[in-house]
């Protein structure tokens, strides 16, 4: 791998998973999740996640929002808002949804001729069958073979 490509890919794993953590604790998650990687996705400079996905943050965030209250209602909690959380410092830390799927993003770009790409991890992400990732892409009606599919071609 160039040294470039090498430069241009840390570049974006910095910003999906600052991106991420971010999105997460705006919603008041103490730890980003998989849900949070995609949203990080669609909002990056790389557009292919965009491309592949066809909906934009806003929309993610309110799906994200509304799995995460329905979550909570099957547990008899009512939550019409959540607080944010201050911003992280120290460690990153992220749960393991996110670890797992960054994971996968490498194994997904490793061959790659681009690099990494943000469909990239839309993949990795596209390919967890549960968790609440599955749930927000069932939620936006997004079938997940369709999206890898789209997602795979926007890097072409």
């Amino acid at each position: 791998m160039p040294l470039r490509t090498a430069l241009k890919d840390t570049k974006l794993i910095a910003a999906l998973l600052t991106t991420a953590e971010n999105e997460a604790r705006t919603t008041g998650d103490a730890e980003p999740g998989a849900e949070h990687l995609l949203i990080a996705s669609l909002v990056v400079d790389d557009d292919s996640a965009r491309t592949a996905l066809g909906i934009d943050a806003a929309a993610a965030r309110r799906a994200l929002a509304d799995v995460h209250r329905e979550a909570l209602a099957a547990l008899g909690i009512e939550s019409d808002s959540t607080d944010p959380l201050p911003a992280a410092s120290g460690l990153y830390r992220a749960e393991t949804s996110l670890q797992e799927a960054l994971r996968r993003t490498g194994v997904i770009a490793k061959h790659s001729p681009t690099g990494l790409r943000s469909a990239h991890a839309l993949i990795a992400v596209a390919e967890r069958e549960h968790g609440t990732s599955a749930r927000l892409l069932m939620r936006l009606g997004v079938d997940r073979e369709q999206l890898i599919a789209a997602a795979t071609a926007a890097l072409t």
